[in-house]
């Protein structure tokens, strides 16, 4: 799944599949939101990374602010969360797929207008120094993994066609990890109650480069119990395009404003990319009129 703010080029053009505009009905033109002032998500796609890339990665890149023990093992072991998509899921309901679409229909109006009101998102403040190096244990962050690479092989192409580069180890790849308590005190890497994705996305990134220059979104190897079986049973059956198997990844746009842009934007995935975007920069308040 790709997301690209406004005002930039959209890959080549035979890689696109361009759908129709959903047909709304009454009840759906009222739901138009006002016309957007700034900042907007316009493709998806279903092929997807988890990093974030801009073309001036520093050639000697700044360390992370990592206590020199903060990446240590305490010798408590520790529980690995696990995926809890399986077969016996009941199938996606028209229900989920409708409340999908509601869902990403408003992330798209509060993304094009800051200064609509109801969005939750707030401004992502966090810095990484503070992720590592909280007072509060319960509340620190480890860095298990970071180090410069070359982007994955199934995004190359794409990354290629936009002018970013592949080779010479410009990404950074970073693994942060937050372990939950159990009522025993000792660590759970599956309870999870730290700070949303999106906000520490935008401290990784902005550590390396201004939120300004941040152009494209990827997820790689989806496995969100939302929006895998949302893509799997609904998007691309209903298409007709078969699911992407290894070594045969193809690209599938889906364009701003359509059913299936807001449908993905409601998931569990889609509404985290949307929370980066908008948590990136301030919400504007709307102007107060005073009168006599």
């Amino acid at each position: 799944m790709a997301y690209r703010p406004a005002g930039i080029r959209k890959p080549v053009a035979q890689r696109e599949k361009v759908l129709g505009k959903r047909r709304r009905s009454q009840n759906d033109s009222n739901e138009k939101s006002r016309s957007p002032t700034r900042r907007r998500l316009t493709t998806e796609s279903s092929k997807s990374s988890d990093l974030a890339e801009c073309p001036q990665s520093p050639q000697s890149p700044t360390q992370y602010p990592i206590p020199d023990d903060a990446s240590l093992s305490d010798g408590v072991s520790v529980l690995t969360p696990t995926n809890s998509f399986t077969d016996d899921r009941p199938p996606v309901s028209d229900e989920q797929v409708d409340e999908y679409h509601l869902k990403g229909h408003a992330y798209q109006a509060w993304i094009a207008d800051p200064t609509l009101g109801g969005c939750r998102c707030g401004r992502a403040r966090k810095t990484l120094f503070e992720l590592f190096n909280a007072n509060n244990e319960t509340e620190r962050f480890t860095c298990p993994e970071n180090h410069f690479d070359d982007p994955p092989l199934d995004i190359q192409e794409d990354l290629q066609q936009l002018g970013l580069p592949t080779r010479r180890k410009k990404y950074r790849f970073a693994r942060l990890l937050h372990y939950g308590y159990d009522s025993d005190g000792h660590k759970r890497e599956s309870q999870y109650t730290g700070p949303h994705w999106s906000n520490i996305a935008i401290a990784q990134y902005s550590f390396d480069h201004p939120m300004d220059t941040l152009k494209y979104l990827y997820f790689t190897n989806v496995q969100n119990d939302e929006a895998l079986p949302y893509m799997q049973e609904i998007l691309y059956p209903r298409h007709d395009v078969d699911w992407p198997k290894l070594h045969r990844m193809e690209s599938q746009t889906w364009e701003y404003d359509t059913e299936e842009y807001n449908e993905i934007l409601g998931t569990t995935l889609g509404k985290a990319a949307a929370c980066l975007v908008i948590g990136a920069w301030e919400r504007e308040a709307l102007p107060m009129s005073v009168t006599d």
